[in-house]
């Protein structure tokens, strides 16, 4: 029986780099629940990893097997509380010269597993939480060396921030690909904004991540919400806004994202007080969060959308410019405008302007 006080599904205290290695707990009845969904929906589970495109051999019957092994496996574990059950048999297939393609079926059914449960259950910060940290130490475990000739390594060890940032965007990609797309492209702009303002290297890498994984709580989101053609009711409403809290809440579950969750729960405030969900205002707001609003706004305006096209990057900047001090930080909009249009182009663009 899995005991009362829940178990850790989590990898031994360890560091990399700067970063300490303490993983999210599952509880006793949130992993019961995980193993009866993914027993109850194994069919479908198993055909979506086969057809995903970026196996090596999609739709093979080799890695429908696999990924049937893998689920049995996931659910012994899940079902009485003993991570060896999945790290030794993964050990064992890791031997096979198909230890690749093995890695991202894992990855891969771990993701849909995700955004399934979540489309079907509702949200849970512990099942979002515990799948994507231990997909990222199973598919390390898969590519670990052991050869011989090299001291043996704890694969545990060896997971990474940006290994569990890979799952969580598959997460993402997984209920909609050009909401992963957004998140990518939010994480280039966050980037390039802190570097235009003077942060140093190691806060630019983290205004990146913090874009990366800004709408990581529509994971949550109702697929008919948040793929829905025409505008959103007051109910589908709220139901969209609460992704930022969502997002936080995922993010305060994995010890090496947690100093991300302030940023991604603020990223919807806006200067004037009117934002959610706290209607912080000014410099209440973090600074990386309202890098994150400018870099959001801008990309999703010139990016189309089920419910219009694209916006021309000359409007979307126009826009930016109208709501410095209402919506947007001025500081981090000239920075953007510096960006999309430097200030040699803004000159002409003024001069044209003056001259019509």
């Amino acid at each position: 029986m899995i005991p009362k006080s829940g178990f850790a599904l989590v990898f031994p205290k360890g560091t990399l780099g700067n970063i300490e290695m303490t993983h999210p707990t599952i509880s006793r009845d949130a992993a019961a629940r995980l193993a009866s969904y993914v027993e109850d929906r194994r069919r479908d589970i198993v055909a979506s990893v086969g057809r995903s495109s970026v196996l090596p051999r999609p739709g093979s019957i080799a890695a429908n097997s696999f990924a049937n092994s893998f689920l049995d496996r996931l659910c012994q574990e899940l079902e009485v509380a003993d991570r060896d059950i999945v790290n030794i048999w993964a050990d064992a297939e890791a031997a096979s010269s198909e230890a690749f393609e093995r890695a991202r079926i894992v990855v891969i059914a771990c993701a849909i597993i995700s955004a399934a449960y979540v489309a079907d259950c509702g949200h849970s910060e512990e099942v979002i939480s515990y799948l994507a940290v231990r997909s990222s130490e199973l598919e390390k475990r898969f590519r670990a060396d052991r050869s011989p000739r090299k001291s043996a390594v704890d694969t545990a060890r060896l997971v990474s921030r940006d290994d569990v940032v890979a799952s969580l965007l598959s997460a993402i990609e997984a209920r909609d690909a050009a909401t992963c797309e957004h998140s990518r492209a939010v994480g280039m702009w966050c980037g390039r904004i802190a570097k235009m303002i003077g942060m140093t290297a190691e806060q630019q890498s983290f205004g990146a991540l913090a874009g990366t994984l800004h709408d990581v709580g529509k994971i949550a989101t109702p697929t008919e919400i948040l793929l829905k053609a025409g505008p959103l009711d007051s109910e589908e409403w709220e139901a969209m806004r609460s992704h930022s809290r969502v997002g936080a809440k995922m993010l305060e579950r994995v010890p090496s994202l947690r100093d991300l969750a302030p940023i991604v729960r603020a990223h919807h405030e806006r200067v004037d007080g009117t934002g959610y969900p706290d209607r912080l205002s000014g410099e209440s707001i973090p600074i990386l969060a309202r890098i994150v609003a400018v870099a959001d706004s801008f990309h999703a305006m010139i990016s189309k959308r089920p419910y219009r096209e694209a916006l021309p990057v000359a409007l979307a900047l126009a826009e930016l410019r109208s709501g410095v001090g209402t919506q947007w930080d001025q500081v981090v909009v000239e920075a953007m405008l510096d960006i999309v249009q430097p200030q040699g182009v803004q000159r002409a663009l003024r001069a044209v302007r003056g001259a019509n």
